[in-house]
């Protein structure tokens, strides 16, 4: 067993006490408990010695705290901005599909039915729609008016009404709304063209006292070859 090397206890205490002095050995253990702490305890001025290998561990544990927090904010944003992608994402393709329902919802135009006779009778089964344009090329057909889709309507209305086949229907992409006579004819002077003209005209007598007709007879519808 090797013996420790160093001033003994003895010697402490009497390097610290006057000569002459005698000392307790109470005295003695309390001035050896006071240097032990006074060498263990920090004060103001004291040096402090510490490892390359403890800061080499605090320097690896602070790198490894900011990677931590770094990798936990990259994640974050990389979350927020899919999310704020997708929404933008969603938008873009909601708008169109609400845009094409909403075309698709306008209302087809309704011919207006007369309250005193019931609408089975104003088409009857060989004719179409009264919004369609059921013409054939090569035969002649007599244009009532140009006007708005209502005025159109309104007055194709009155006119099957007293039992003369009309449509209403956009002319040439226009916004303008074009009224058409049937049945048409191969020549502008015929039977079939005269029968036609013959009833516009009477009907235009009475569409002219009509709070829609505001005095138009009708007289200057024209015929024309549908090619």
């Amino acid at each position: 067993m090797s013996r420790k090397k160093g001033p003994a206890l003895y010697e402490l205490i009497a390097s610290n006490n006057p000569a002459g002095k005698p000392v307790s050995p109470k005295s003695a253990v309390n001035q050896s408990e006071e240097e032990i702490l006074a060498h263990n305890v920090l004060t103001p001025g004291r040096s402090i010695r510490i490892s390359i290998g403890t800061i080499g561990v605090i320097v690896a544990i602070s790198i490894a705290l900011i990677v931590i927090s770094y990798t936990m904010g990259f994640q974050r944003g990389s979350a927020i901005a899919r999310e704020d992608y997708g929404n933008r994402l969603f938008e873009e393709v909601t708008t169109p599909r609400m845009a094409e329902m909403e075309s698709a919802s306008v209302a087809v135009p309704v011919p207006v039915t007369s309250p005193h006779q019931p609408a089975a009778q104003l088409a009857p089964s060989g004719w179409g729609s009264i919004a369609s344009d059921p013409r054939v090329k090569g035969l002649n057909y007599f244009t009532l008016i140009q006007t708005t889709q209502e005025g159109a309507m309104q007055l194709a209305v009155f006119c099957r009404e007293k039992g003369l086949e009309t449509y209403a229907f956009s002319g040439n992409n226009t916004r303008l709304y074009r009224v058409i006579a049937f049945p048409g004819s191969v020549d502008r002077n015929d039977a079939v063209a005269s029968d036609v003209r013959s009833k516009i005209y009477a009907i235009g007598a009475e569409w002219a006292t009509t709070k829609n007709g505001r005095g138009s007879d009708l007289k200057d519808a024209y015929q024309s070859l549908y090619k």
